[in-house]
């Protein structure tokens, strides 16, 4: 089956008429698929339990994980409501990319005859640098895709998305929830992101709520909601971190969680910044000029002084043991849930400053 792009496939999933047997999501903004998995419980379980969403992993920590268990458990699901499953099967592991000739199999059959009952998802999620995943994607990843090729199963590509349809789901989201956005303030956001669709993506909470004239968004309206949305996720937050201020870190975090913004968008958001500012360090010591390093790093010019102060003043020890620290709560919040992920973050100055200590 052809490849489906992400804002694309959402919406058909949540139109709750398909059915989908297998679904592959891939891509490096594979924090997307999150995404998707919730829509999927959201539109095809009345409530999810230990019993109708299952999730494994092939992991180096999760050794035991097996396909032969996999499909016995895909099989097991029968039509009664409760008895339906969702299943998620994340990959992790790069040597399991691979498959055996026996797995192989095992999927190959079950593609040819999958239970009608189970919706069963695989999802590559690697904490690998763009330039290698673009190296795997071409080489172990196409050849895993072509081998579970069926009408059965679809392909999701997590990093294709188009200019129209992210301003269909920009639309319709902020519609659901009481709003309207015109043409010209798409066009705005667009042109002051740089046509960066997965950071607005990050800030459509935050849009949703914004304090506008008739619940509609112009183009007048843009400039101040996103650069000052932008300004309270991300500088004021990280100027609380790198200043080691416990209260006004907390403060922020607590604004951030009572506006709808998520923890795993917080972290993503943050394992954003810092490996910025970690590429932008050694861009400066290359002698790269500013402006250029502003338009490598899609830094946007109203914060590029800033940027590239606090860049100079982090010491490089500092920086590798933050990004160590928000890596770990990267994993976690793929693996815990919310709940956990909100307690992660809390705890986040705690783990950075009682670590440094030891060091």
């Amino acid at each position: 089956m052809p490849d489906t792009s992400f804002l694309d496939f959402l919406k058909r999933v949540k139109g709750g008429k398909e059915t989908f047997p297998v679904t592959v999501l891939f891509g490096y903004n594979e924090f997307l698929g999150d995404k998707i998995i919730r829509t999927f419980c959201d539109t095809f379980l009345e409530e999810k339990t230990d019993f109708n969403f299952r999730r494994y992993y092939f992991d180096p920590e999760y050794s035991d994980t097996g396909w032969e268990d996999i499909i016995s458990e895909a099989n097991s699901a029968s039509f009664f409501v409760q008895s339906r499953k969702i299943i998620v099967v994340t990959i992790r592991d790069q040597k399991k990319i691979s498959l055996l000739k026996y797995d192989k199999d095992l999927l190959t059959a079950y593609l040819k005859k999958p239970n009608p009952n189970t919706t069963l998802i695989i999802y590559f999620s690697f904490d690998i640098i763009k330039d290698d995943y673009k190296t795997l994607r071409k080489g172990k990843l196409a050849t895993f895709l072509k081998s579970v090729s069926s009408p059965n199963c679809f392909h999701v590509d997590l990093d294709a998305i188009n200019e129209t349809q992210f301003k269909q789901y920009v639309a319709s989201y902020l519609k659901e929830g009481g709003m309207s956005i015109t043409a010209s303030a798409l066009d705005k956001i667009l042109e002051i992101k740089e046509e960066d669709f997965l950071s607005v993506l990050h800030q459509l909470p935050r849009l949703a709520i914004a304090d506008v004239q008739d619940k509609s968004i112009d183009s007048e309206d843009v400039e101040q909601i996103v650069t000052g949305v932008e300004s309270h996720s991300i500088w004021d937050l990280t100027d609380a971190i790198e200043a080691d201020d416990d209260r006004k870190y907390l403060k922020v975090l607590k604004y951030l969680f009572m506006h709808g913004i998520e923890a795993t968008l917080i972290i993503g958001t943050l394992v954003t910044h810092y490996n910025k500012i970690y590429i932008a360090k050694f861009l400066l010591k290359s002698n790269f000029p500013v402006q250029e390093i502003g338009k490598a790093l899609g830094q946007h010019p109203y914060f590029l002084n800033k940027f590239i102060d606090i860049t100079r003043r982090f010491s490089t020890k500092r920086l590798k043991h933050i990004i160590n620290i928000i890596y770990e709560l990267d994993y976690e919040s793929k693996t815990r849930g919310e709940a956990s992920s909100r307690l992660s973050l809390l705890n986040f100055t705690f783990r950075s400053r009682l670590a440094a200590e030891t060091r």
